[in-house]
């Protein structure tokens, strides 16, 4: 959990994050092993159908423009995960805002399925991943240098290798409004986040994917938050955000706005037999104000 310090008392509000959730939909493909042929020994499929999920995997990239407004000492924040478990027809994507819409309900949730086991590292291509609980590898000390930009990723498992398994996502060349970006303390929260609406602009454009913008409020001494609302749209370079969904807060309340590209992926594995999802994630965390 990131913290974003108020400049005037000090107080400690929380940037605002998704409340997970566990999604406990199961594939009654699974229910029984004799309709699937389940391996005891390892927990991978032998005949299940190519249309259940087996894993999911993620690159979250989170970039903070002003890290002494959070109480971070770098700038950048990156981790990778995998999951892998038994054939299910849930999804990871079910909980992300649709294209196109605004939500102040922001849950996230996470398949929750049999989980196969994690005794060895793997890899996504040269980045390791270490086991870290059952059918979960992560690794959350990756540095900036370490992340390729639009490459192509395989995935390599003590299950089996998926090629191709992901293409990873790059992040900004520009981003206004720029008061967003200030990284002094001092000048942070300059950004006007209007009762009346507000533009937001960025490039390059990755067409095709994903792009949300969340802004959570705070009050302006910094020790509550208000709310928050998160738009989606497909990536245009550009989106409105409304300002309906501030006009009930008081001017100067403060604000944590979040630009976030999304690439999500599927991609079969004949391998471990069944779709690996993957989620490519860049963040940026700017500081504005309502007005």
């Amino acid at each position: 959990m990131f913290y974003l310090l108020s400049l005037s008392c000090g107080s400690d509000i929380a940037i605002i994050t998704r409340q997970e959730k566990t999604q406990d939909t199961f594939a009654e493909v699974i229910a029984n092993e004799s309709d699937t042929g389940l391996v005891e020994d390892t927990g991978i499929p032998e005949n299940s159908q190519s249309d259940f999920n087996i894993g999911f995997a993620q690159i979250y990239f989170r970039q903070v423009a002003c890290p002494a407004c959070v109480g971070q000492s770098g700038e950048f924040s990156i981790s990778a995960e995998l999951n892998l478990y038994a054939p299910t027809s849930a999804s990871n994507f079910d909980y992300m805002t649709e294209a196109g819409t605004c939500t102040t309900q922001l849950l996230e949730t996470q398949v929750s399925s049999n989980p196969l086991q994690a005794t060895q590292p793997v890899y996504f291509n040269d980045l390791q991943l270490f086991p870290s609980g059952q059918g979960f590898w992560q690794n959350s000390n990756i540095y900036e240098y370490q992340v390729q930009r639009q490459t192509p990723y395989t995935v390599l498992t003590e299950y089996g290798d998926i090629s191709n398994a992901f293409v990873s996502i790059e992040g900004f060349d520009d981003i206004q409004p720029y008061t967003l970006l200030w990284v002094d303390p001092s000048y942070a929260f300059d950004a006007v986040v209007s009762k009346s609406g507000t533009n937001f602009s960025w490039i390059p454009v990755l067409s095709g994917d994903l792009f949300e913008i969340i802004v959570a409020v705070y009050s302006p001494d910094g020790s509550q938050l208000l709310g928050a609302v998160s738009c989606m749209e497909y990536d245009v370079g550009s989106m409105f955000v409304p300002g309906q969904y501030f006009s009930q807060y008081p001017t100067w309340s403060l604000a944590a706005v979040h630009l976030i590209r999304h690439r999500i992926g599927t991609v079969y594995s004949e391998e471990i037999n069944g779709i690996l999802e993957s989620h490519m994630i860049w963040e940026v965390i700017g500081t504005g104000h309502i007005e």
